[in-house]
């Protein structure tokens, strides 16, 4: 029983899930860091304002402070912090505070106010505007913040040049001016910007929500469908080719995996086509070792028991010589195939003369069909000099077209063997007038112990294998082997070698 994989969505889910984490951690990093940045620059724009206002303040009061006219600087105190919408505090030259003038308070509290000695800055931060600087804090209420800032009143001496004296010499300060204003509105308009922050990143999550959903829903489905076929291949369904929608990476996995099913299919198919290819082995070995096996012990046991007369004696130890000789032949081309086969046969890589190797080949065949009554013909173009390859396994390849060819020629026939150049090909050509081939065989005839003609099958002439031999070979030297043929028309094989 096949167990079900884990579906590939849940991991797409973790993917999704993990997706909107990293949005929210950013949404949230951004956002903090923004309202930093935007409550800083509000924070220094105000400060700036303010820090402006407090300079303009200190000039006007100090105007009338340098007259010692109290209820001047009061009138001009409360005129300012109205104005400005600013409390602000007036300390003399013995840093207290003179008058008190806040805006958000009733005239009794104001009048209270001013005598409760409470000016909002430390002694040093005081004694630091009283040296001619101006100076910025917040100040935490328990309400709301304030921002208060802190201005010397410097006042030049008359008749003094004030371009003179050194750069150390500290300036003359009679007072000092705090303005102190809410924050109220920047802290209004931070709250209003983070909410606007907070919508916006809850907008986001939400878009890239929908989104990490329509990809893991794309994603997913084409990985379903690579899973549901790989559990039929599985059983052993291999019409499972999956339709590509797209050219990206799942596109391209799917191709793959289609590619990997042909790959699969065709070599079952080839594991099926070797597996008959053994079991044809085995029974045509059987077949052709049985025949010849039968005549050789037939003729022994019958020489044996003194069955055969004297004279004939002769004629049956040459049908078992010619039987063994077969025999031999037989096992030393199915070790040949064999070998070629699993790869284990190797080739001497030399220069071979062409003309040298087509005439011996010939000659080697001649007899055969001489005897046979076949008229023989050699064509050879004289441009042609070596070729790279293995002399011995290159004769063997002509030697076994040429047998095959004069084999299934009838006497009176014709069997040409023809050396040419096809551009960079070497082409050797065994012509024949035999009985041809059939079209639905022509397939077939380099199988091995295939044989075209019925009749010589279970004759002893020939063991079937030559042309297996012969493709293997010529395939060996980078080649290989055509064959054209009709039937009663002849047959020609064209070994193709490259120069």
């Amino acid at each position: 029983m096949i167990k079900l994989p884990g579906r590939p969505h849940s991991l797409f889910g973790k993917l999704m899930v993990s997706h909107l984490l990293v949005v929210i951690l950013s949404m949230i990093i951004i956002g903090f860091f923004l309202t930093y940045l935007i409550e800083n620059y509000f924070f220094s724009a105000r400060e700036w304002e303010i820090s402006g206002q407090a300079r303009e303040a200190a000039y006007l009061i100090g105007e009338d402070l340098k007259e010692d006219d109290r209820a001047a600087v009061k009138k001009t105190a409360e005129t300012l912090a109205f104005s400005l919408d600013a409390k602000i505090r007036v300390l003399d030259y013995t840093k207290t505070p003179i008058h008190t003038i806040d805006p958000d308070l009733s005239d009794e509290e104001r009048d209270i106010s001013s005598d409760d000695g409470e000016i909002g800055l430390e002694e040093r931060e005081i004694e630091h505007i009283f040296k001619g600087n101006m100076y910025t804090k917040k100040v935490y209420g328990p309400v709301m913040q304030r921002l208060l800032v802190g201005a010397p009143i410097i006042l030049e001496e008359e008749g003094k040049d004030s371009t003179a004296g050194s750069d150390s010499e500290e300036p003359i300060v009679y007072g000092a001016v705090t303005l102190s204003v809410p924050l109220r509105g920047i802290e209004e308009n931070i709250a209003h910007i983070s909410r606007l922050i907070l919508y916006s990143g809850t907008i986001g999550v939400l878009i890239a929500s929908i989104f990490a959903f329509s990809v893991s829903k794309t994603l997913t489905r084409p990985l379903q469908k690579i899973n549901r076929a790989a559990l039929n291949m599985a059983r052993g369904d291999f019409r499972c080719k999956i339709e590509a929608e797209s050219d990206d990476e799942i596109g391209g996995l799917i191709k793959t995996f289609n590619y990997s099913v042909e790959q699969v299919e065709k070599n079952l198919e080839e594991q099926k086509r070797l597996e008959m290819l053994r079991r044809n082995l085995v029974a045509n070995v059987s077949h052709e070792l049985k025949a010849p096996l039968a005549s050789v012990r037939g003729y022994s046991e019958l020489m044996l028991d003194g069955l055969i007369d004297k004279n004939d004696r002769e004629k049956y130890l040459q049908i078992i010589l010619d039987n063994s000789v077969h025999l031999s032949r037989l096992v030393d081309d199915l070790l040949t195939l064999s070998h070629l086969e699993s790869g284990q046969l190797s080739i001497e890589q030399e220069d071979v003369s062409i003309e040298e190797l087509a005439r011996w080949s010939f000659e080697s065949v001649s007899p055969q069909g001489e005897a046979k009554g076949i008229n023989l013909g050699f064509k050879l173009d004289p441009s042609l000099s070596y070729v790279k390859g293995d002399r011995h396994r290159l004769h063997e390849i002509l030697v076994n077209l040429l047998n095959n060819a004069i084999l299934y020629t009838p006497p009176g026939g014709e069997v040409t063997l023809v050396v040419k150049q096809s551009g960079s090909e070497l082409v050797f050509e065994v012509n024949d007038t035999g009985c041809g081939i059939p079209e639905d065989e022509m397939s077939l005839i380099f199988e091995r112990f295939y044989k075209v003609d019925k009749s010589r099958r279970r004759s002893g002439s020939g063991s079937g294998l030559g042309l297996a031999i012969s493709k293997q070979l010529a395939n060996l030297h980078g080649g290989d082997i055509e064959v054209e043929s009709r039937v009663g028309g002849g047959s020609t094989f064209r070994v193709h070698l490259p120069l």
